[in-house]
């Protein structure tokens, strides 16, 4: 299922925007679950990195969209965006926050379904990977963009999330050859950063998900190459 949510305060175009959703599901017999923000400093306040899809307006009231989807990118770097807009010309700024395309209002349906179908699309290659992870007799699955950083004591793997800790025994190396290629770099020798959560480097300590943690000397320059990378996309 298809989690989309819709940061819109005019009643009239958000009532449009579901019509076409629902129009949309029917004929293409998908699958989506809705959640609608009239405010978007609740969206951001109760925001979750487990949107799919999140389409924004950019004339909000107390905090326009560009500057809405600048900080959503701090909280989440790769859920697909599409602003909603009644000006064509605005959604040029959407460059910068990588923005996937834009909905001109009134909406017409069959430029909204080609968009939709992109859209999909892009969002089934990034199906997102989850761990299984065993303690204690009891199996966790988790998707990866839930983890803010996993920590070893001795060889107590502690997996720090949005739903709190999840504790399991193994080895830190294992876990970063298992999640190498999906956003996790080692700042150090006890802990594994999922960048996506990265607000900040700052001389030996990197900011995830308002946590500093220690960044060692000798990991210091492959870790800084790995954020760059990740956040240029490459």
């Amino acid at each position: 299922m298809v989690r989309i949510a819709i940061v819109e305060d005019n009643s009239n175009d958000l009532a449009c925007l579901k019509d076409c959703l629902q129009k949309y599901k029917q004929e293409q017999n998908a699958s989506f679950s809705l959640f609608s923000f009239s405010n978007p400093l609740d969206f951001l306040e109760a925001y979750r990195p487990d949107f799919d899809l999140v389409f924004l307006d950019i004339e909000l009231p107390l905090l326009n969209g560009i500057e809405t989807a600048r900080r959503l990118r701090e909280l989440d770097s790769v859920v697909a965006l599409v602003f909603i807009t009644n000006m064509e010309q605005y959604a040029v700024n959407g460059y910068e926050v990588d923005a996937l395309d834009f909905v001109v209002k009134p909406i017409n349906y069959y430029r909204f379904s080609s968009m939709m179908r992109k859209a999909l699309r892009i969002i089934a290659r990034k199906e997102e990977k989850e761990v299984v992870i065993y303690s204690s007799g009891n199996i966790s699955r988790i998707r990866i963009s839930h983890i803010y950083y996993v920590e070893v004591r001795d060889h107590l793997l502690i997996y720090h999330t949005d739903q709190g800790r999840m504790e399991s025994w193994g080895k830190l190396s294992e876990v970063e050859s298992d999640l190498a290629e999906d956003g996790f770099a080692r700042c150090s020798t006890s802990y594994l950063v999922n960048l996506r959560h990265v607000a900040s480097v700052e001389g030996n300590n990197v900011s995830v998900a308002g946590t500093k943690l220690p960044v060692s000397q000798r990991r210091r320059k492959p870790f800084l190459a790995c954020v760059t990378r990740y956040l240029s996309g490459k």
